[in-house]
């Protein structure tokens, strides 16, 4: 082989700052996406560096802070959304370049910034909130399809939806966490099918804490709410027929279930007396 990674082609000479300024736009252009950060130094200034090639070096993973700072503070090059994107989605890029067009990015190139765990925490936190204030514009579809992908942080503010599409969309994102579920169930007005559904979820609708809740919302459909009752424990049947938060018929449904096991409980110890 006449070349590997690291190295150029014999006769090609090296990859530096002087090749990266003389070289013409199609070697450019071929070199922009892998070279090295010393290459990229001379590309920043090189005459037939265009906004296609801007768009290729910001997406190279040798760049330095200084040549995306120089990119990103050209009016020329950041006309280009290709170029926008690219040095906001670019590892290193510094916090205060990102923060200036992050708020010109699509909500798909926000989400995909705020869940992407090569950048920084800082600016993934920059992108969420950036995303939570788009939400106001956006259409019901855009924020269904937001909430199968979402990051943590907007996990939290869809949780709080009455939309029982975006609720339902959302229990199927794999960065949905416990909390964020009961938050759903203890909301105000969540939709009696997200709570349906929720009941019937294979992942959720087995954990005590999302049950429970469920258990104290009103709105939660009475054939749900016995059907998860008669899963309970002795204990947590007690404290249902306690608790002045569950709907007086679950409570009932409760103490019916906590006075059949206690019979079938005294039947099996008369038997083996």
């Amino acid at each position: 082989m006449t070349g590997t990674r690291g190295k150029t082609p014999a006769g090609e000479g090296a990859l530096d700052a002087a090749r990266g300024r003389a070289d013409a736009r199609p070697e450019l252009l071929r070199r922009l996406p892998t070279a090295p950060a010393a290459y990229l130094e001379g590309a920043c200034v090189n005459p037939a560096l265009d906004e296609e090639g801007a768009a290729l070096l910001v997406r190279n993973p040798h760049a330095t802070q200084g040549q995306l700072l120089r990119i990103g503070r050209s009016l020329r090059w950041t006309r280009v959304d290709e170029v926008k994107r690219g040095l906001v989605r670019h590892p290193r890029v510094p916090v205060p370049l990102a923060r200036r067009f992050l708020p010109h990015l699509p909500w798909l190139d926000l989400a995909e910034v705020a869940a992407d765990t090569r950048l920084t925490p800082l600016v993934r936190r920059h992108a969420e909130g950036a995303l939570k204030m788009r939400l106001l514009e956006m259409a019901e579809g855009e924020i269904v399809a937001l909430a199968r992908r979402a990051s943590a942080g907007v996990v939290s503010e869809l949780a709080r939806s009455r939309s029982a599409r975006v609720l339902s969309a959302l229990l199927g994102n794999p960065r949905v966490r416990e909390r964020d579920v009961v938050g759903i169930v203890t909301g105000e007005e969540a939709p009696a099918e997200t709570l349906r559904r929720i009941a019937h979820h294979p992942d959720w609708g087995v954990r005590r804490a999302v049950r429970v809740a469920l258990l104290r919302n009103p709105r939660t459909p009475v054939p749900e709410a016995l059907r998860l009752v008669a899963d309970l424990a002795a204990s947590d049947l007690e404290r249902v027929v306690r608790d002045e938060e569950v709907p007086k018929i679950v409570q009932i449904g409760a103490g019916r279930r906590l006075a059949a096991a206690a019979a079938m409980t005294l039947t099996v110890r008369r038997a083996g007396s």
